[in-house]
């Protein structure tokens, strides 16, 4: 009997505390999530919480440290420095119809202005699949893109050229041109060229490699590199260098060229420039220095474009004084 109610005592108190938890538990059911209440341990809760923080916080400065990152890679790079001064235009890296035209004046101080005019116009052929282009070019346009110095003196010579788009990539683009040098008499042409992009890091490159031919000048090569390098948000440092060569002359003429580009924001951009040019006729000699800065600027829209630009030049041809020059260009890019 007494074991009996030794036992019955126990189970009492076994289950009483059970009872009290299913009630406190009925209690807490019973509030509305919209009076502050809810199921959950608020310790727990809180815990929870404080977690998802930290976590959020972490992913936040991961997100914007890479954005950074990104934009001062890429945020001026030399895709929108040839986009902005119109070289992509003359390089042929943007795919579709475009056209350029130009009028440009040269002073030397004290001496008469020069004026030139310059076109380059790509017309993609339709139903071709982007293969076949129709080109119209000046030389003006040719010596900007191959950082030579503009002879004010020399006529502007136009030639129109069937462009056939061999390969295009990411990485490369091989085209072959068929045209015509207009003049008296008309100067037949053929030329190849090879073109690479290289990406390293924040490192770009763009090697170029042209082989031409024509009646009056004979075979020849033109070799281009450049690199690029990205400074943050919006200064870009361009290093390029070229080499070319016509076999009826038998040596080389070669050019070398540092810019500092720096977007001042999305309508101008100013850059800083230094140029050396040079042959190796009888033996090799600098003969041609440059330095100054170009201030481009949109005028009209997005696609007019003024630019000014004051050089210091010494030459042989004027016995290596110091000569002060005035450029000023008026630009018409069309095209998407």
């Amino acid at each position: 009997m007494m074991t009996r109610s030794f036992l019955c005592i126990l189970f009492s108190l076994l289950i009483y505390p059970l009872q009290t938890l299913a009630a406190a538990d009925k209690i807490l059911h019973s509030f509305d999530y919209s009076e502050g209440g809810g199921d959950q341990d608020v310790l727990l809760e809180q815990e929870q919480l404080e977690e998802d923080l930290r976590f959020e916080a972490i992913e936040w400065s991961h997100d914007w440290l890479k954005d950074y990152i990104d934009e001062v890679s890429y945020g001026i790079d030399g895709f929108f420095v040839d986009t902005f001064f119109g070289d992509d235009v003359i390089n042929d890296d943007i795919s579709g119809s475009r056209a350029k035209f130009s009028f440009y004046t040269r002073r030397v101080i004290g001496q008469p202005v020069y004026y030139k005019y310059g076109v380059n116009v790509r017309v993609v052929l339709p139903n071709t699949e982007d293969r076949f282009s129709l080109l119209v070019e000046s030389s003006e346009d040719e010596e900007a893109a191959d950082n030579q110095p503009i002879d004010p003196t020399e006529p502007v010579q136009y030639s129109t050229a069937l462009r056939y788009m061999v390969k295009e990539t990411d990485n490369w683009k091989v085209s072959f041109d068929n045209g015509i040098k207009w003049g008296i008499p008309p100067d037949p042409f053929t030329r190849l060229r090879f073109r690479r992009f290289g990406y390293f890091d924040i490192y770009h490159t763009r090697a170029t490699q042209t082989f031409d031919w024509s009646v009056s000048d004979g075979f020849g090569s033109n070799t281009r590199f450049e690199i690029n390098r990205p400074l943050d948000i919006d200064r870009l440092i361009r290093f390029e260098t070229g080499a070319k060569y016509e076999l009826n002359n038998d040596y080389f003429e070669l050019d070398y060229g540092f810019s500092l580009y720096h977007e001042l924001n999305k309508r101008e951009v100013l850059a800083y420039y230094l140029r050396v040019s040079g042959e190796n006729r009888s033996n090799m000699s600098f003969n041609n220095y440059g330095i100054g800065f170009r201030y481009r600027r949109v005028v009209y829209q997005d696609w007019v474009f003024v630019e000014f630009t004051p050089e210091l030049e010494t030459a042989n041809v004027n016995n290596y004084d110091i000569t002060p020059i005035i450029m000023f260009r008026f630009e018409a890019l069309v095209g998407d």
